[in-house]
């Protein structure tokens, strides 16, 4: 179960400790007056009056927009992560798919065939990347088969490509035709959300060639104890959620800052120095920031050492029932130890 699921359930106790460390945001966007009043502390209405400028194209049939949406935000957040430093494509969540699919292509029909393909695609993105001024639509098309890696990572490659995709795959001859077959839909969609956003970019490139910590794809320590938990990018002490989402109301809101709240909560040796949290909207386009101050309603340098350290304990023992550890026959252990040392 990943962190996104443990929140989702309401009897994880990973989700009652997150939402327990920030009470006041936990009824934020409620119905009554104190989930208004919260909802305005938090400037919930900053992000529910926005206008929708970049939607899902009309193209895309009714039957297809989940599916498009979720390729289109991932292929986005690759292409955003091409602007940044140190983009390598043998480090990406995507790659890994790809290894996960090689290590076993016969779990799926012609599973050798659409390795081969999906490892050529990449490559070609490497080669692009590495041109002296690569086209935007390039990069923005390229940006479209580490989504279907990353896919089968995320999804495992059954999942992923027993479908209209698989079957796109391996009806192409080669990388050449797959990559340029993409429809224009899912193409044009990304490259209009990652226009008007190369400003921030420029804006974050400079901060990391100035010194700034810059962290794609960020894992932290606790991640692994729920079951895999991983960021789109910190910079600085801010730490960036990339949502592709059309409507934005004040529960989706409050559920995608504790998902970003548990981030913070689990890098449980600030390796990261998160301080602030920040959900980038491109269909919007809007970026909205808030302080771990704010979001916990306390001074945060003063209070998250102890919740790091009470979440560390619940993800440890947590760890340690899936596992069958008996945690206090250990810590005894470990005393008998050092009173005979």
């Amino acid at each position: 179960m990943s962190l996104t699921r443990h929140l989702k359930d309401v009897d994880s106790p990973v989700h009652e400790f997150v939402y327990a460390s920030a009470p006041q945001l936990a009824t934020a966007g409620t119905r009554g007056a104190i989930g208004k009043a919260n909802a305005t502390r938090f400037d919930f209405d900053a992000l529910t009056e926005l206008e929708t400028q970049i939607p899902i194209p009309a193209e895309v049939k009714p039957s297809q927009r989940k599916s498009h949406a979720v390729v289109a935000g991932m292929a986005l957040d690759y292409r955003l992560r091409m602007d940044l430093p140190g983009f390598d494509v043998g480090e990406t969540t995507a790659w890994k798919g790809l290894e996960r699919l090689q290590a076993n292509p016969d779990v799926i029909h012609r599973g050798k065939h659409i390795a081969a393909l999906l490892l050529d695609a990449l490559n070609f993105g490497y080669l692009t990347l590495k041109e002296k001024d690569p086209h935007p639509l390039s990069l923005a098309r390229l940006s479209i088969p580490f989504a279907w890696c990353e896919a089968v990572y995320r999804a495992g490659p059954v999942t992923a490509l027993t479908n209209e995709l698989g079957r796109r795959i391996k009806r192409a001859k080669d990388a050449v035709e797959l990559v340029m077959g993409i429809d224009e839909e899912l193409l044009f969609d990304v490259a209009r959300m990652h226009k008007p956003l190369a400003p921030l970019l420029a804006e974050w490139k400079q901060a990391a060639d100035e010194g700034y910590a810059y962290t794609p794809n960020p894992t932290f320590m606790g991640s692994h104890a729920v079951g895999g938990a991983d960021a789109d990018l910190v910079i600085g002490d801010l730490l960036i959620e990339i949502k592709t989402r059309e409507q934005i109301t004040n529960p989706w809101i409050r559920d995608t800052l504790f998902q970003l709240l548990g981030y913070a909560l689990l890098d449980v040796d600030d390796a990261h120095g998160i301080r602030r949290l920040g959900i980038l909207l491109p269909r919007q386009p809007y970026v909205a920031i808030w302080t771990l101050d704010e979001l916990l309603g306390t001074d945060a340098e003063r209070v998250l050492p102890q919740l790091r350290d009470e979440f560390a304990g619940l993800l440890a023992q947590m760890l340690a029932d899936r596992l069958g550890v008996d945690l206090d026959a250990v810590e005894d252990d470990d005393d008998l130890a050092d009173e005979s040392a």
